[in-house]
């Protein structure tokens, strides 16, 4: 059975309770549930010390409410309707009503901290590895008051990759709302439970599938996935459809056929980002031929070559002056480039080729779909944004950005693809340049030989994030 925060909750709240008094005390005043442990710790920080307290979700659904719902004055400017007022003594609470809900949920994580993720609903998931420096979580349990237009998908197997076999329906839950959040952190860790979900079927440790008889057997349907996998990750493939044998033909289709058959018919209608996200990891023995590269451009004597002491190598300031510009034998070159702002631009890729007597590689243009019902669907995904209100990003973005100008070797072979945006590096944000990236991983290299890895995640940045947002609300 799957553990509940509800339960958890309820759990505390009895702990808590010691007769029949105090077990009035402890059940919600506005909706009558009980109320936690956390509850009772952090009370609302009511400025008249009037001691009302209310539960964590009714919380969550005042500070919800405060910022959706709106009302039109005489002068044409919009007024909040719901104000954060205590609900007591109407005192207002608007300046620690945030900070009261992250102490609680702070303390319903250490609850849960313990607890296997296995044994926990998609929800506690988020709350057990939810952190300070994140957003506020969504605790109302659909008490919030739905915003106008389609909701997105509760699941959406084209964001899997071919992998949604190996998931559980909480994982797919999970995975797609990470995936449709418009935050690029969020598609960052959407990326790594992917990329942690490939490891164990490579590994051998895949869930059982139980098969029909109707269905493909197990290990072509794996085989079939695999191919998938790869042809999913572009956004304008064929989804992984491949030919039938005469047997297939005989039988009809297998019930995997027709769904990546499906899936072709939903790619038309809605595609996915030229550049859907994903997170690899390298060993740092592929950095190896930038790291001899560069000790050459940059006239730095190779220690492993060389014991006599001498040769000192130069500073970094003369090793940055190399880094740009490194040649085709390294396994992964990269460009600046800067984004224009728009969510057109996750779906194309970029054209990236050499000029001049140097071969300075440069963006030479972008493309996009060709199909004209697949470019049509691009455009009634990016009208939603335009006609959305009040949803417009508040984060700082940032416009400059670091391509994959070209890739061979390892990283050629998971996946990573020329004109591919590498956004984090070992699960954190990478706000470098070129120079800057290439001098990262030559490090990597160089403090841990050929033995240690390197995860990169490519694609988690704002426009894919956006562009899947709205994608997902095309039903």
């Amino acid at each position: 059975n799957k553990i509940n925060s509800k339960n958890i909750m309820a759990t505390a709240a009895n702990n808590t309770t010691g007769g029949a008094d105090e077990e009035e005390e402890a059940s919600c005043p506005i909706c009558l549930n009980d109320m936690c442990k956390s509850d009772t710790l952090h009370p609302i920080q009511c400025p008249t010390n009037c001691n009302f307290n209310f539960c964590i979700e009714c919380l969550c659904h005042l500070l919800a409410s405060s910022k959706d719902d709106y009302e039109m004055a005489s002068d044409g400017n919009r007024h909040v309707k719901v104000h954060l007022n205590c609900p007591n003594c109407r005192a207002d609470i608007s300046k620690t009503i945030e900070d009261t809900i992250r102490l609680r949920q702070t303390a319903l994580k250490e609850e849960l901290s313990t607890v296997p993720d296995s044994e926990l609903s998609a929800k506690d998931l988020q709350l057990k590895h939810w952190t300070q420096d994140d957003e506020i979580l969504d605790l109302t349990e659909g008490k919030k008051k739905k915003k106008k237009g389609p909701e997105p998908m509760v699941i959406d197997k084209s964001l899997f990759g071919g992998l949604e076999f190996a998931m559980t329906v909480e994982e797919q839950k999970y995975v797609t709302k990470l995936m449709s959040s418009g935050y690029p952190n969020e598609l960052c860790q959407g990326a790594q439970i992917l990329s942690g979900i490939a490891d164990n079927i490579r590994n051998g440790r895949a869930p059982t599938v139980s098969v029909t008889p109707a269905s493909t057997a197990p290990n072509r349907a794996a085989a079939e996935t695999a191919r998938a996998t790869q042809a999913l990750q572009s956004g304008y493939s064929n989804a992984g459809l491949s030919s039938r044998s005469r047997d297939e033909l005989a039988h009809g289709p297998s019930n995997f056929q027709r769904e990546m058959e499906q899936q072709k018919r939903d790619k038309l209608r809605r595609p996915l980002p030229a550049r859907m996200p994903l997170c690899v990891t390298l060993s740092t023995g592929e950095f190896e031929k930038m790291a001899l590269q560069y000790r050459k451009q940059s006239g730095m004597v190779d220690p492993s070559l060389s014991g006599d002491g001498e040769g000192k190598q130069r500073g970094w300031k003369s090793f940055f002056k190399g880094m740009i510009g490194s040649a085709v034998t390294a396994s992964m070159t990269f460009i600046d480039d800067e984004w224009d702002g728009s969510v057109a631009d996750a779906f194309a890729r970029a054209q990236i080729g050499r000029v001049g007597k140097d071969n300075q590689q440069i963006v030479k243009g972008r493309f996009g779909p060709q199909n004209p019902v697949e470019k049509a669907s691009v455009q009634r995904i990016i009208a939603m944004g335009v006609h959305e209100e009040g949803d417009s990003l508040t984060r700082p973005i940032r416009f400059q950005r670091v391509l994959v100008a070209s890739v061979g070797g390892q990283a050629g072979k998971v996946g990573i693809k020329k004109g591919d945006v590498v956004t984090h590096i070992n699960g954190e944000e990478f706000t470098g340049n070129a120079a800057a990236l290439h001098a990262l991983l030559v490090e990597a290299y160089e403090q841990q030989g050929k033995d240690g890895v390197v995860m990169i995640v490519v694609n988690a940045e704002d426009c894919t994030a956006e562009a899947l947002r709205l994608r997902a609300r095309v039903h």
